[in-house]
């Protein structure tokens, strides 16, 4: 109810569904009685609660009766940080946004609660302006990020604002370089794959967007904007539909499919679904109109990024194509390896969009993988077959280095681990695609595993497979991958379900001890 309660305090903001005006005073009552409930006893909604609230709370002003309006000033005026809000991490960061609005809109004066969090929780930013929640996850990076530009577009003047402005700024910029040119946020961790993603980054694009046109880079507040717009113009395919989804599938026979932490027979419409339409909603009220939108580095292309001592991702963007490798994956999330490649205006599952891992902590009510699925190398070991997407954070050391950034990405990655493991990668990305080479030391042969779409849940792909050649003809588009020199090729019989979908694993066998393939987007 309090998500439903923000959705439409934004759209009373915009003049719009006046309609909903008695819909709307009923969830102000319901909610306030919620918080009167819980004063302190430490609720783990009320951080989350507290601020959809003020957001309908200011906008029913004009329309509420008096008394019913000071009924809920009393009742949101009433509680105390300490007791009312409960929760650590990125929780504490939705706290002191609703502490700021709170204080704006003269209902607290604890700006000391703020800044005393925000003190506690510098251990856990990184040099690149992100915030590192348990584990790395990309949405709760962003999360914390959107949170504390909603602070200072609630007026925050504390002892932390030069710290703010400053490390939104690191962080806009490093999000202008992962960022896919398909417009989606990062894939990594929990929570991931949801639309509230694109629209944490539209919020504080839209901020970081007037900052720097105040500061009088006008090509830089344009990129802000065009990252915004290019997140809410991604996510259409899937939200503007009827019934919606809430996630980047249309797996409708399988409503839970890719979801976490509503458990196995709850939606996360009402939840994540409505937090998705209050952020973008948030991001239009923020956004100055007249800042022209622009171009963005992924317009152009031609650069990488990579996080070595958090997060452990590489990005890189040449020309269209866009791809994200995972150099320490996480067994229940995330495997090692290649775990995205996308193109510009190809959909983004289309070849991968994240990686496959066979016991996920989100829901996957359906037959799973029986390995971690990256599309990357595997090598003969003792027990059978080990792939380098098994590999996880704590089992191997990495060793990343930049060739060239031009029309062309090239990089390495190399992988040491234990019992003699060793793994050598060479990309090349550019505007033909990408060209992965691989080399393990001392084996007589190698597999490449590369995944290929089956089904988002409403279209079916079309696969072919041959000895050194693979299609997935998907959406009117084409994944196509050739492996020269392979000599067996096969598909696994299995399929292998991810957020996304479920794929299906087409193996190349190769001789020796390295393995070429090439992979283009049509």
């Amino acid at each position: 109810t309090p998500r439903y309660a923000a959705a439409l305090g934004h759209l009373l903001a915009a003049g719009r569904c006046q309609d909903l005006v008695a819909a709307a005073e009923g969830a102000m009552d319901w909610c306030c009685g919620q918080v009167s409930d819980h004063l302190t006893s430490g609720w783990s909604c009320a951080v989350f609660n507290m601020k959809d609230l003020l957001v309908l709370f200011e906008a029913l002003a004009p329309f509420a009766e008096v008394a019913r309006y000071a009924g809920w000033r009393a009742q949101l005026q009433a509680p105390t940080p300490e007791t009312f809000y409960a929760g650590h991490r990125n929780y504490l960061f939705y706290g002191i946004a609703a502490e700021a609005l709170r204080i704006r809109l003269e209902l607290s004066d604890r700006i000391d609660y703020i800044d005393a969090t925000i003190e506690s929780e510098l251990p856990w930013w990184t040099e690149f302006g992100m915030y590192r929640d348990p584990g790395d996850p990309a949405t709760y990076d962003l999360t914390v990020r959107q949170s504390l530009a909603f602070l200072l577009e609630n007026g925050y003047e504390g002892q932390h604002l030069e710290w703010i402005r400053e490390t939104l700024r690191k962080g806009a910029l490093t999000s202008l370089l992962f960022t896919s040119p398909c417009g989606v946020a990062p894939c990594g961790g929990r929570s991931n794959q949801y639309h509230h993603m694109e629209g944490m980054t539209a919020y504080f694009a839209e901020h970081q967007a007037k900052q720097a046109w105040a500061d009088g880079d006008q090509a830089l507040a344009a990129a802000y904007r065009r990252l915004a717009l290019g997140g809410a113009e991604a996510v259409k395919r899937w939200i503007l539909r009827e019934p919606y989804a809430c996630t980047k599938n249309l797996m409708a026979a399988e409503p839970f499919l890719g979801q976490d932490g509503f458990g196995p027979h709850q939606n996360a419409h009402s939840g994540y679904g409505l937090l998705g339409a209050n952020l973008f909603a948030g991001a239009y009220h923020v956004a100055n109109q007249d800042i022209p939108i622009g171009s963005a580095p992924y317009s152009v292309g031609g650069y990488m990024l990579y996080l070595p001592d958090a997060f452990h991702r590489i990005w890189a963007t040449a020309g269209d194509y866009h791809l994200q490798v995972d150099t320490r994956g996480q067994s229940h999330y995330d495997p090692t390896g290649l775990v995205r490649f996308h193109r510009r205006g190809v959909p983004v599952e289309t070849s991968l969009n994240m990686g496959i891992v066979p016991n996920p902590n989100y829901n996957m009510p359906m037959e799973k993988a029986p390995r971690a699925v990256a599309l990357g190398v595997g090598w003969p070991c003792d027990s059978g077959w080990r792939y380098l997407a098994a590999a996880n954070r704590e089992t191997h050391e990495v060793t990343v280095e930049t060739i060239r950034e031009d029309e062309v990405v090239e990089f390495t990655v190399d992988y040491h681990g234990p019992e003699g493991m060793e793994v050598h990668e060479h990309y090349a990305l550019s505007a033909d695609g990408l060209r992965l080479a691989c080399h393990v030391p001392g084996a007589d042969r190698l597999r490449l595993q590369i995944p290929l779409i089956e089904t988002d849940g409403e279209e079916r792909s079309e696969l072919d497979v041959e000895t050194g050649t693979a299609t997935a003809r998907y959406r009117g588009r084409a994944f196509t991958v050739t492996v020269p020199g392979a000599c067996k090729a096969w598909l696994e019989p299995w399929p292998a379900p991810n957020r996304n979908g479920v794929y299906r694993v087409a193996v190349f066998e190769i001789g020796g001890n390295s393995a070429v393939c090439e992979l283009s987007l049509d």
